[in-house]
């Protein structure tokens, strides 16, 4: 852990070269679809060569070697030795010194040590590193690989109950959802974006009671709201849209059921507004739990629960035992009365995913207050023989703060401030990107004041305006003739590069450990690093252009462009 402050942002971070880590590093570095073999991969299979040498008979072991976070230990490090030592039964620091025997001479390195207790550190050639930012500029693939092997990975995010205006906890976990998507197809899966729509129910009533109520309080005809129908001007906009022909209508329910449908497809067609114009976020799918009902899937569900007895009549009610799967408590599916729950409708949307089209691995972003609703989701997966195939992110509430006090409410959507809102303010780069500097399951206060404002206080402003500057200076090159540099490596290149090289395996990182917020922070860190170079090495001195440091200033270009387009942050040309 180090402290870092990145334009007025402190945090007590991990270095960005352990975005991955562990023995899934290993495995996701062999799978990626680059040309390229990236300096830490060259570098493990060394060790699994000397080690094959030194210890013929020794246990399988999955070397691990990662940047180190001060140069003066080298480039790049591992502490395998400390680890073998105990299976091999000899002191760490011995089996470190038998490696590197073995080691011997290699174009890349400049040397190796051991220092420690068994450190192997790695010391690269400065003229050899500078120059993979050449084979980052080629290839195409640089970032991705093929660890989903185009499996199917649905990730659902939003799914709000359509029946009010979108919140913040719902944009930032439809931030935090789409990312996800892309790093996922970034990394061979084959993605479908979901978003569920809650269309039946009791909340579905309520939406439309509280219309017909403005309705007829806008046409003059005494009518009273009470407590349980939704607050906020909302209700009145979606009121003022509807035109009820004349009808004699007994009551309530009556109009309610009449009408209810047209509220719903008002409401829902807002949201999209707000999701696709608004927050640019895309989905493949809009699944209704209503055509889970339509085609019987709740029915199948049921069936397969039946069959292996985990179904009991109780109390008039039909119960899950989902404490056969480590539930606290067994769940209701239908209710006394025959109406069915949430939850069945839940297990029958996993029952189409997994057993009907044959979805692979799911991502579920939840709300906060669903928390407790995790096991026995867990409970239906097992029950399903899916177990472990899904993925639950809980998304935290946020507090938005203007000039150091909270922003409570709006008026339109009643007791809470819509995304919408937010956007509208302070951007939708700004918006996006101080929301994914948080991890999605840890409270969070939204600065607006920050937010707005264009300094390098600002973190999104401070990133864009890197890649703004790489453009203008890019711009200032034209077609000039470059030279080849003859000065040896500055220190600010070498960490640039270096910079450079670990966005693989942080893609790769973050879309197992679906640490979205390690993105923003790479991006900040890479932004700092060119500042940094811009500022000691001259690309342009006196016409002159030089060659290796232009190569250097491009491959930042693309992989800066490349993780703001991951987080769906645009990469301006000009600030």
């Amino acid at each position: 852990m180090r402290r870092i402050t990145i334009c007025g942002v402190v945090r007590h971070v991990r270095s960005v070269s352990r975005h991955m880590s562990g023995r899934n590093a290993t495995r996701g570095s062999m799978l990626y679809l680059s040309h390229m073999i990236l300096p830490h991969d060259q570098l493990r299979r060394h060790l699994e060569r000397v080690y094959a040498a030194a210890y013929p008979d020794g246990p399988d072991f999955a070397f691990i070697v990662e940047p180190t976070a001060d140069p003066k230990h080298g480039e790049y490090t591992t502490t395998a030795a400390m680890k073998l030592g105990p299976l091999l039964k000899e002191a760490p620091r011995d089996v470190a010194q038998n490696l590197l025997a073995k080691l011997g001479p290699i174009p890349m390195l400049e040397k190796a040590e051991v220092v420690g207790p068994g450190f192997l550190n790695f010391f690269l050639k400065p003229a050899w590193l500078v120059k993979q930012a050449d084979a980052i500029l080629t290839d195409r693939y640089y970032g991705q690989s093929n660890i989903g092997k185009n499996r199917t990975f649905v990730v659902e995010y939003i799914s709000a109950n359509p029946t009010g205006p979108l919140t913040l906890a719902n944009g930032r976990g439809a931030f935090a959802g789409e990312v996800m998507a892309n790093l996922l197809t970034k990394t061979g899966w084959k993605v479908v974006r979901e978003y569920y729509v809650n269309d039946i129910g009791n909340q579905v009533n309520v939406l439309a009671e509280s219309v017909i109520r403005r309705y007829f309080q806008a046409q003059g005809i005494p009518t009273d709201y009470p407590d349980h129908c939704y607050q906020g001007d909302y209700v009145t906009e979606l009121a003022k849209k509807l035109k009820l022909e004349t009808m004699k209508l007994k009551d309530m329910t009556t109009i309610r059921d009449r009408i209810k449908g047209r509220v719903l497809e008002t409401m829902l067609n807002e949201i999209k507004r707000v999701v696709e114009k608004k927050l640019k976020v895309h989905f493949d799918r809009w699944q209704r739990e209503s055509a889970l009902v339509t085609s019987k899937l709740d029915q199948k569900a049921l069936t397969h629960l039946r069959a292996h007895d985990l179904l009991v009549e109780k109390d008039g009610a039909t119960w899950f035992r989902t404490t056969a799967y480590g539930d606290d408590k067994d769940r209701v599916l239908i209710k006394q009365g025959g109406e069915t729950t949430y939850f069945l409708s839940d297990i029958a949307l996993r029952y189409y995913r997994f057993l009907v089209r044959g979805v692979d691995r799911e991502l579920l972003y939840l709300g906060a207050d669903h928390h407790g609703y995790v096991p026995r989701l867990n409970a239906a997966m097992a029950a399903l023989g899916v177990a472990k195939q899904l993925d639950v992110a809980i998304v935290q509430m946020v507090k938005l703060m203007r000039g150091g006090q909270e922003v409570r409410m709006s008026k339109r959507a009643g007791n809470y401030v819509p995304i919408e809102d937010v956007v509208d303010e302070v951007g939708l780069d700004a918006t996006r990107f101080f929301f994914l500097m948080h991890a999605a399951d840890t409270h969070m206060d939204f600065n607006l004041d920050l937010a707005k404002e264009h300094s390098e206080k600002n973190p999104v402003y401070y990133v864009q305006y890197a890649h703004a500057r790489i453009a203008s200076l890019l711009k200032k090159v034209g077609k000039s003739a470059t030279k080849q540099d003859v000065e040896p490596p500055h220190a600010s290149e070498i960490r640039l590069v270096k910079l450079l090289l670990e966005q693989p395996r942080l893609i790769a990182g973050v879309a197992e450990s679906r640490e979205t917020q390690k993105l923003p922070f790479y991006a900040m860190e890479l932004a700092r690093a060119f500042h940094e170079f811009y500022t000691n090495c001259r690309v342009i001195d006196e016409g002159v252009v030089w060659s290796r440091r232009l190569t250097i200033v491009k491959a930042t270009q693309k992989v800066l462009a490349d993780t703001l387009a991951i987080m769906g942050v645009s990469a301006p040309t000009s600030m």
